[in-house]
């Protein structure tokens, strides 16, 4: 079984907590939107609260769409942290489909939710993946193709996408989508560490096609704000010299999107 993505990000606050049913929903979000950029950092024992104050806030209010997207994040935030060896696979499975199960509801009351679509879909792919099933697998995808079709310009949602099918294999990943999406959130990204780490990601998907004079340009754009990356990027460019990149040098930094948000997102410097 192939280690499926997790993906954990708190952009979603930014439009949906103007959207609030009430007064009291919108200082929920706004406090699970500092919980998520707690969980981002590191810290990982915020999710328990994070979960329970949404799972409290959508039963007092079952009709706010943005309430059960952001419960649905907030599992997938314990996704992550729930992704630690050895893997407890029915635990990973249960609560994804509590994930997809928000999104659904999200979806249910505002179908032009792209993001609740995206994440709908990542769910989906991730619950299908550690079940073994294909075709799952496959919807999943295509919801993700649809939610990017109707919002291109969403970051967010472009980050789903890109995050979740990298990890797909090969014979079913669109490795173009993820280039498109990566160079998308490259584009928009803060600097610093996370974009070290997204020309990593972009370059290795690059060397993977045999394209190395781009992967070789993503890599020496590497700043060595992320010291981590720059070590990988060291490694890397040597290894091209010889050849190839081996799939664990590729898989110690794509393993780390959506299960060490720290990876990027700790507050000062790795270095």
């Amino acid at each position: 079984m192939n280690k499926s993505i997790l993906l954990f990000f708190p952009l979603w606050f930014l439009a949906t907590a103007s959207q609030a049913g009430s007064t009291k929903d919108a200082e929920v979000l706004a406090q699970a939107h500092t919980w998520q950029m707690e969980f981002r950092a590191g810290k990982q024992e915020v999710v328990k609260p994070l979960i329970k104050s949404l799972e409290d806030a959508v039963a007092q209010s079952p009709d706010n769409a943005q309430l059960w997207e952001a419960l649905g994040h907030a599992y997938m935030a314990k996704q992550g942290a729930l992704y630690v060896m050895p893997l407890d696979v029915p635990a990973l499975i249960a609560n994804g489909e509590l994930a997809r199960d928000a999104y659904a509801h999200s979806l249910a009351l505002n179908g032009k939710g792209a993001l609740s679509r995206a994440g709908h879909g990542m769910s989906t792919v991730v619950v299908s993946q550690l079940k073994g099933d294909g075709p799952g697998m496959a919807a999943g995808v295509d919801e993700m193709n649809t939610a990017v079709r109707q919002a291109p310009n969403s970051t967010a949602v472009r980050l789903t996408r890109g995050f979740t099918i990298v990890h797909l294999p090969p014979g079913m990943r669109d490795t173009n989508a993820v280039i498109e999406d990566l160079g998308f959130i490259l584009d928009t990204a803060p600097g610093g560490r996370p974009e070290d780490v997204l020309h990593v990601l972009l370059g290795d998907l690059y060397a993977e096609t045999g394209k190395l004079d781009d992967a070789r340009g993503q890599y020496r754009q590497v700043t060595g704000a992320s010291a981590f990356a720059a070590e990988q990027v060291k490694t890397r460019l040597i290894d091209l010299e010889k050849g190839s990149i081996t799939p664990a040098s590729i898989a110690a930094v794509r393993s780390g999107t959506g299960t060490r948000c720290a990876m990027c997102h700790a507050p000062g410097t790795d270095n």
